[in-house]
């Protein structure tokens, strides 16, 4: 590996509404050329561990605009392996998606078009494809890539950032939810510290079924706030009503995707008056 992931990444000050935040600059976890997001550290963990197993090719399965074929391309190339992106093809494509484009060519990845679809679906089929053209060894990684190396990643980086700030009171983090990964291990890093009594708000980036997002990310998280085990850090999930596609364009003091973390920082700056303090914010991409 000839770059090195970044630990201990910035918290930085903010003020909204005349209300301190702090935001913690995880898009700044991964060195120059691979996506700024940090579910980059799970990625090349995960890569890590399928190559010293024999795997030498890894597909996925691309959606409209997630950086994760272009950190699956970068990591890849960085592993010594090969990428295999399969590229729906959308009629009126967003820019982002043909900036991602250019970067799994950038990092040599092998790109297979496939037809626009539901991505289970597409899943399915790109499977089989890379059965068919690149071996019954090829593995096809998951959707969303929801790695428990990214979830343990982030909770160690949770552990090393309350220590470094020595939170004494109790702490409100707001995290952007996708496939709820990154939310887990943010859970998960609040639970292995001795802060006590700390709130999550996860804010969904896309409408669905809040309840089941709620209990998919206490699973990864190892925490069963409905079973036996109570956690000391709440987790309260948000559903806005975004759609994947929909863009927040609120404005923002620091660089967040506007897919992404953006919706999550536009939803506490609508409520910060709400939201107890000290508040961080887990900013995951840019």
């Amino acid at each position: 590996m000839t770059h090195t992931l970044i630990d201990n990444t910035p918290v930085e000050e903010y003020h909204e509404q005349g209300i301190p935040v702090l935001v913690k600059r995880e898009d700044r976890c991964a060195p120059k050329g691979a996506p700024p997001f940090s579910k980059i550290r799970g990625i090349m963990r995960h890569l890590g561990g399928l190559r010293d197993r024999g795997v030498t090719t890894v597909g996925y399965t691309e959606t409209s605009i997630s950086m994760a074929g272009w950190g699956v391309a970068w990591a890849c190339k960085e592993l010594g392996m090969k990428a295999v992106i399969f590229d729906p093809q959308y009629k009126d494509p967003l820019k982002l998606l043909q900036h991602h484009r250019r970067q799994w060519r950038k990092y040599n990845a092998g790109i297979e078009p496939i037809q626009a679809g539901m991505a289970r679906v597409n899943w399915n089929i790109s499977k089989r494809l890379l059965a068919q053209r690149y071996g019954p060894d090829a593995v096809l990684l998951p959707l969303g890539l929801p790695f428990e190396e990214s979830i343990e990643a982030t909770a160690q980086e949770m552990v090393r950032t309350l220590a470094h700030l020595k939170f004494t009171d109790p702490l409100s983090v707001v995290v952007n939810v996708g496939s709820g990964t990154i939310a887990a291990g943010v859970w998960k890093g609040l639970e292995q510290s001795p802060l006590p009594g700390a709130v999550v708000y996860g804010i969904m980036g896309r409408t669905g079924d809040a309840r089941r997002k709620l209990t998919l990310i206490a699973r990864k998280a190892k925490v069963f706030p409905d079973g036996i085990f109570s956690p000391k850090t709440q987790f309260t999930i948000v559903d806005p009503g975004w759609e994947y596609t929909d863009k927040s364009t609120a404005p923002c003091p620091f660089p967040c995707h506007p897919y992404y973390d953006r919706k999550a920082w536009q939803w506490l700056t609508e409520n910060i008056s709400n939201v107890p303090h000290p508040i961080l914010f887990w900013n995951i991409g840019r």
